[in-house]
């Protein structure tokens, strides 16, 4: 500015009034209010900051904002949650002390750890859980329109498995039930949304029972659908020992298969990976099983051929033709195929001798009994002695004799079952099982229902032994059975072709039913890991 301009521009502020002080003044009030602005600016976006941060560390994102939207029904993250834990947990507890072969390890993120080589253990279990909620929701959705209601038995057991989850809460440290399901389940898991999500999943899964009893069949479409399918449906007897064909290593010199058979010494051992070892394996596994099935012409003299050329015992299997292996299913199928054939059959890994003992029809009539079990009582070890055995037998016999002394109908029957019987099983039934298929029960069981000259009212007493299915089972058993014969059942071509066809036609119109659903995720779907 000129010195000229300045000095009008002072002339004019005096005319005005202003002085040099009001000018200064001026000049700080301007500044202040800049001061101002900016602190202003500062103060909102670290309120916005503290909200958020609220907010994040709150449940409300867990409860308000939708993460999937299954057809027209939104979910919250807490109510996804819920659902990726309890399908979590399960599998944890389905697997027990086996989990560590599925290599999920609980005490990793389940986001660092690999389910396959393109998911994670935390995307498989949301993939899972979201499956599940996209089945609920269709079903719940048709349960609602067709106006279904739960039973008053299905109200109650809703109401014990509600109780139930939420219980025990003190007993876990918790000082209330909303924190112990939230520490279960996932953040926002409370009871009132826990109950919701549990009574819908009820409702869902009654509704799918009724729809599928439901469904029934007329005597000639059973016996169509059997005579069209007998081949997957009738049971297979036989004998099938796999001799190894892999490449062994030095460490596997001793093991018991085929290493341990008496051309051991000809098994390779170079490295797995060299293609000649590996063809050499796979012929000495081809001679070996071979020689099996040359000179063997009944049951006993193929397991004496297995065990002179591998050192093992073979065993006999029943397997429903459905269920056989593929490798020699299509053999043992053949109609032609008759007692005493044997084959060699080539695997991945090795040859298969198998060995036809016979093929069992299913279109036979299954046996109604009843029963009473008197348990052995196991020794400290676990094991049953002679002695145990002969105590249990003879108060089995006392019983029976008892029986015959008295009325001896099925009713006294029935009412002598339900006092002395250690089967829970059939207990509040006085000892009943109806329709009992070959091979259900233990053998010795199943030989005295399915004798030949078995009639209405014969009894008899039969010793029966289970090993329990796993450590913690206690599915396990020694003791005698008193039986009483009430007659046959239904035909179990019946039973095994209506269970066919209903899954079938259960499975395709609920497949038409999640046809119309689709999964759309949220933003905070992402919380869910």
């Amino acid at each position: 500015m000129s010195a000229s301009k300045e000095k009008k521009t002072r002339q004019q502020l005096r005319e005005e009034g202003k002085d040099k002080r009001q000018i200064a003044q001026e000049k700080i009030e301007r500044a202040q209010k800049r001061r101002h602005r900016r602190q202003v600016v500062v103060g909102v976006i670290a309120a916005v900051l503290i909200v958020a941060l609220f907010i994040f560390s709150s449940n409300l994102p867990y409860t308000t904002l939708s993460a999937l939207t299954i057809g027209e029904t939104g979910y919250t993250a807490a109510e996804y949650s819920f659902f990726y834990n309890l399908t979590y947990n399960n599998f944890v507890n389905q697997y027990g002390d086996y989990l560590q072969y599925t290599g999920l390890d609980t005490t990793k993120s389940l986001s660092s750890q690999q389910y396959t080589e393109d998911q994670t253990w935390a995307q498989y279990f949301q993939e899972a859980a979201q499956a599940s909620m996209k089945e609920m929701t269709a079903l719940y959705d048709d349960a609602i329109k067709n106006g279904f209601e739960l039973s008053e038995e299905d109200k109650t057991s809703l109401d014990s498995t509600i109780t139930s989850m939420q219980s025990g809460y003190t007993d876990a440290g918790f000082t209330s039930a909303d924190a112990y399901l939230a520490y279960i389940y996932g953040k926002g898991c409370t009871v009132k949304l826990v109950s919701s999500l549990v009574e819908k999943y009820y409702i869902a899964q009654s509704y799918a029972t009724e729809k599928n009893d439901s469904l029934t069949y007329t005597g000639d479409q059973l016996k169509a659908y059997y005579e069209e399918n007998k081949d997957n449906l009738d049971q297979y007897k036989y004998i099938a020992y796999l001799v190894d064909g892999s490449v062994k290593d030095d460490s596997s010199a001793d093991s018991a298969d085929v290493s341990a058979s008496p051309d051991a010494a000809a098994s390779p051992s170079a490295s797995p990976d060299t293609d000649a070892a590996k063809a050499a394996a796979m012929e000495i596994a081809k001679g070996i099983a071979d020689s099996i099935v040359a000179n063997a012409t009944t049951e006993e003299e193929f397991k004496q051929a297995v065990l002179a050329q591998t050192l093992a015992e073979a065993t006999e299997s029943t397997t429903q033709g459905s269920s056989l292996n593929d490798k020699y299913a299509d053999w043992l199928k053949d109609a032609s195929r008759k007692a005493g054939d044997t084959t060699v059959v080539e695997t991945d890994s090795g040859y298969y001798a198998v060995y036809f003992i016979s093929r069992e029809r299913a279109d036979y009539k299954t046996a109604n009994v009843r029963h009473i079990l008197i348990k052995t009582v196991a020794g400290e070890d676990g094991t049953y002695t002679d002695e145990a055995k002969a105590t249990a037998k003879q108060k089995a016999e006392d019983l029976l004799t008892s029986w015959k002394a008295g009325d001896a109908t099925e009713d006294s029957f029935a009412e002598l079952a339900t006092a002395s019987t250690e089967d829970s099983g059939s207990q509040a039934t006085g000892g009943l099982y109806e329709n009992i298929a070959k091979g259900q029960m233990v053998a010795e069981f199943n030989d005295w229902c399915f004798a030949e000259d078995r009639k209405i009212g014969d009894t008899g007493i039969v010793y029966g032994e289970r090993a329990a299915s796993s450590a913690e089972s206690s599915d396990g058993y020694s003791g005698y059975h008193i039986i009483y014969y009430s007659g046959t059942g239904i035909t179990n071509s019946d039973t095994l072709s209506e269970d066919e066809l209903r899954t079938k036609d259960f499975t395709a119109w609920k497949d038409a039913l999640l046809a119309n659903y689709e999964i759309k995720t949220g933003l905070t779907a992402a919380l869910v890991k």
